[in-house]
């Protein structure tokens, strides 16, 4: 979308994140921010998607993937004039304990 081709569309993979370790640090107390989709969606959107943290960000939906059990959310992000639906999903521990990563940034037509 023209109106704002700083945000990074599509399938999303950083390259730093060690879901076990990130997982990890969330069991020990630290960056417990990861076990919110929305806080997720805002911080790694902020850092690595072009994203910012004061956009607007809202809960969608969370629901169970069919078939690998996953649970997964969707927070849309309104971001100037455009918005944006953010899919993260949980790839360690299932639950309010369970980290989510960032799967994807879709773009919403107006």
């Amino acid at each position: 979308m023209a109106d704002c081709p700083e945000v990074i569309l599509g399938s999303v993979s950083i390259p730093t994140e060690d879901y076990g370790k990130i997982q990890s640090a969330a069991d020990q107390g630290r960056n417990l921010w990861r076990l919110s989709p929305i806080r997720t969606a805002q911080i790694v959107g902020s850092e690595h998607l072009g994203l910012s943290p004061t956009d607007v960000y809202t809960m969608v939906e969370q629901f169970i993937e069919p078939g690998s059990g996953l649970p997964h959310a969707v927070v849309r992000v309104k971001h100037g004039p455009c918005t944006f639906l953010v899919e993260l999903y949980q790839p360690e521990k299932r639950g309010p304990k369970g980290i989510w990563i960032v799967d994807s940034v879709l773009t919403v037509e107006r």
